[in-house]
């Protein structure tokens, strides 16, 4: 029993991939934060963090009748992407993301997934998917794409703190996809250390550029 999150640039993949393996599966998913949940006309400030711990929350509740749980993105997307612009989005700082998410893990909250699977693709790949698929609008794709690079990189550095954590998947097909997630799926008695990782996660963060 697992909770594992993909992640990679908008479509990559991800949720096609998804549905694929939950239909093949015992696998439940949840959504993104946007397709999940209806945004309030006057959020908080926290709104879209306190949607991520509900995530968790669901996920916990839902691997008592499933082996796997898959996270159609990161709940701690926040710090990954404000990161790639600067966190010049939403006014929420480092700090303030960071600080926000270590009192929810300490209060056992919300934890980092077991295993991470990133699809990418080349960006040429990317808008021709983009393109050819009518089933979602993908609002802000062009902008989205400025920030493959940097976003690929974040996930990449996971991998300094957590040995083998985040797992690179080139995303040619959606049967190849499931074929390496299904066949490296975590162990269960591997267990992330959530407060140690958001930790390594905030100084690299600060020591690094987008």
């Amino acid at each position: 029993m697992a909770v594992i999150c993909l992640e990679g640039a908008s479509a990559v993949g991800k949720t096609t991939t998804s549905k694929e393996i939950a239909r093949k599966t015992n696998t439940y998913i949840i959504p993104e934060v946007n397709l999940l949940f209806e945004r309030p006309k006057r959020e908080s400030k926290t709104w879209y963090l306190e949607r991520q711990v509900e995530r968790w929350q669901i996920a916990q509740e839902k691997l008592r009748e499933h082996d796997t749980v898959i996270l159609d993105g990161d709940l701690f997307q926040p710090l990954s992407y404000n990161w790639c612009l600067d966190f010049k989005l939403f006014n929420q700082s480092l700090d303030f993301i960071y600080e926000f998410y270590q009192k929810q893990i300490k209060a056992g909250r919300i934890g980092f997934p077991d295993k991470y699977f990133y699809l990418y693709a080349s960006k040429t790949k990317l808008r021709y998917r983009k393109e050819n698929d009518n089933t979602r609008r993908r609002g802000n794709f062009e902008k989205h794409l400025k920030i493959v690079e940097p976003h690929q990189r974040y996930y990449e550095a996971l991998n300094q703190f957590v040995p083998h954590y985040v797992q690179q998947i080139e995303a040619t097909t959606i049967d190849e996809n499931i074929k390496v997630i299904i066949h490296n799926l975590p162990l269960p008695y591997i267990s992330v250390n959530s407060d140690k990782l958001l930790n390594s996660i905030w100084k690299w963060l600060k020591e690094n550029n987008a």
